[in-house]
């Protein structure tokens, strides 16, 4: 039902991605907001001064004020011209509990979305940096109870837009199927509650912490809530590094970023544990 992208999409694919990336980055540069490469995108300014080889998305974060500016902004109709976004919100619709911008003319479509009402192109995932409490017993329980929302928000999004193709896929392997039909029985009983709307929404109103801290969070990154849980300084003021020729904004205390992500981030995983791109659907309907 998958297939994995050649080395010629994958090529296209960093290429796209690259321009959607200057395309941002020229808005947030002209209004003064920041913009940082996280995750795997930060890894590979570091690592390889571009796209981890075997790696083919991008990732930026910014402060929960700087992002709810440029969400703003994009509701206003910036950028309307060459995209488009979901991002939680009490009125609208959001796979995700983050804002995705998607490049209008294109499709990577992962199996279990085949139903579902969302933009299905070329994306780059912006999270935002939300203030967080100093560490403590009250820091993990408020962490596991944003996490639990995020888990809830998942669960009800199988449930609300079931996928038969999905469905077939899961039953490929017994533990990836039982922990599916957990899932969405979990997300059928959530959804007696709320949309999945609601609940990506309250996800995100929880995440977000009003009082000034030395601590910060992405709570939507790979790690959740108290994972990424780290001080202030190692965000802000950011430092600089390359990316694919460009000059791009990476955390403060880059190495200590890292660290804490990947640990001994400079050695290069064994070939069997580096990721790949596989997608049920994909194309560029674009000149490149």
């Amino acid at each position: 039902m998958l297939y994995e992208l050649s080395e010629a999409e994958r090529a296209q694919l960093k290429t796209l991605l690259l321009s959607m990336y200057k395309d941002i980055a020229e808005v947030c540069e002209s209004h003064s907001l920041s913009l940082l490469l996280i995750g795997g995108s930060a890894l590979g300014a570091v690592r390889h001064k571009g796209f981890i080889p075997w790696d083919d998305d991008l990732d930026v974060c910014m402060p929960r004020k700087d992002y709810n500016r440029l969400v703003s902004l994009l509701n206003e109709g910036l950028l309307s011209d060459k995209y488009t976004f979901t991002v939680p919100s009490k009125s609208g619709d959001s796979k995700n509990n983050y804002l995705k911008i998607y490049r209008k003319s294109t499709t990577d479509a992962e199996i279990f979305e085949c139903n579902m009402p969302y933009p299905k192109g070329i994306f780059i995932d912006v999270f935002p940096v939300e203030n967080a409490p100093s560490p403590c017993v009250w820091t993990k329980i408020r962490g596991f109870f944003v996490d639990l929302l995020s888990f809830i928000g998942v669960c009800t999004l199988y449930a609300q837009y079931p996928c038969e193709e999905f469905k077939q896929y899961m039953r490929g392997n017994q533990y990836a199927y039982k922990r599916y039909k957990l899932r969405f029985a979990l997300g059928k009983i959530a959804l007696c509650v709320a949309t999945h709307a609601k609940w990506v929404f309250w996800n995100d109103k929880a995440a977000q912490y009003k009082k000034n801290s030395d601590y910060c969070t992405i709570p939507t990154g790979t790690k959740r809530y108290y994972g990424e849980l780290l001080p202030k300084k190692m965000f802000f003021p950011v430092s600089f590094g390359e990316f694919e020729g460009i000059k791009v904004s990476l955390p403060g205390d880059v190495d200590g970023y890292l660290s804490n992500m990947y640990h001994d981030y400079m050695t290069l995983p064994p070939v069997e544990k580096r990721e790949r791109h596989f997608v049920y659907k994909f194309s560029l309907n674009e000149e490149l």
